[in-house]
């Protein structure tokens, strides 16, 4: 038996509380909504210091080294006319990262997780990865040992400019370019637009239950309408449907960065969505489905996660451009 497990799992636990807290507004104290509101979606106080601690709790199981920093991305972006993202401070905005050790010339592999999360639901995955890529996890703006500004968004469109605009200030100061993006369900959807907007950065994208490829097959899942019956599932349909309302992301004409999909097989975001899209895209385009996973493949079934990431850039990490790789036994190409 191993030991570390339930420190592991009390350590995840204490990480997803501090991704979440502060981040999901309470209602006012005394108000009918703060009788009736779910107390595990009230504000949990916390603090970055006790973020990061927890962070170094669970990354005591990676064996691989890492650096971990607080990179500034400044308090506006170039030219703004307003502060950093809508707020009302004009104080330096911070992204937690997290660097692990990798061999030289090993192509970047930049990590995103998914919503109301953080870079360390990836804890499962560093040390494969980081033995084929110089791996670079981050924390949203506003998640995880981040900095968290105002938010006061109203659209999807400002929304969509807090984390992509807060992504490309990160890469700057990281003086990164050429490097695979990878991103998880919310993390997915950020990554394509960022991919969109800033297409000369990015080698190849890599979409893990991206949220944003929706599909008429998605919407009839069984259990996705039961999960929406429940008052989770009210709150996140919720959510969706204001400030973060995806849709479909691809335009044909827009599509320039190779992309590959990655789905446990259990996902309740269905890669018919995906195949939808790859119709509209001129690029090349994968679609990769893993047993024993769900949304959280990636947690449910690493080694079949870690295979897929390695067939999608088999190309980048073979050096000489021929792919020289078949599918690996038990993934299923959609």
């Amino acid at each position: 038996m191993n030991r570390a497990a339930p420190a592991t799992r009390m350590a995840a636990e204490e990480m997803r509380r501090a991704a979440t807290a502060e981040t999901t507004a309470s209602p006012p104290a005394g108000s009918r909504w703060a009788r009736v509101w779910p107390p595990a979606l009230r504000w949990i106080p916390t603090s970055t210091d006790r973020i990061i601690a927890a962070e170094k709790r669970l990354l005591s199981v990676v064996k691989t080294g890492y650096v971990q920093e607080q990179v500034n991305i400044g308090s506006a972006p170039p030219g703004s006319k307003v502060r950093w993202f809508r707020s009302s401070s004009d104080e330096p905005r911070f992204i937690n990262t997290v660097t692990f050790d990798s061999k030289e010339n090993a192509p970047t592999l930049v990590m995103v997780h998914g919503y109301a999360a953080s870079q360390g639901f990836f804890f499962r995955n560093f040390d494969a990865l980081a033995d084929r890529f110089r791996v670079i996890a981050i924390d949203q703006l506003g998640w995880g040992g981040s900095s968290r500004p105002d938010f006061t968004c109203k659209s999807t469109e400002e929304t969509e400019a807090w984390f992509i605009d807060s992504l490309e200030e990160w890469r700057k100061a990281k003086n990164l370019s050429n490097f695979i993006l990878l991103g998880h369900s919310f993390g997915g959807y950020v990554a394509a637009k960022y991919a969109l907007q800033h297409p000369e950065h990015v080698r190849h994208l890599i979409l893990v239950g991206p949220a944003g490829f929706s599909s008429e097959t998605e919407h009839r899942s069984e259990w996705l309408t039961k999960f929406r019956a429940t008052w989770k599932g009210m709150i996140v349909n919720h959510l969706w449907q204001s400030n973060f309302t995806p849709q479909r992301i691809v335009s044909a004409s827009d599509w320039t960065v190779p992309t590959t999909f990655i789905y446990g097989q259990q996902d309740w975001m269905n890669y018919q969505g995906a195949q939808q899209a790859r119709k509209e895209m001129e690029v090349p385009c994968e679609i990769i489905r893993v047993p024993q996973g769900g949304h959280f493949v990636f947690i449910d079934n690493p080694s079949g996660f870690h295979s897929a990431i390695f067939y999608a850039c088999r190309k980048i990490l073979s050096g000489d451009g021929e792919e020289g790789l078949t599918l690996p036994d038990g993934l299923i190409s959609a």
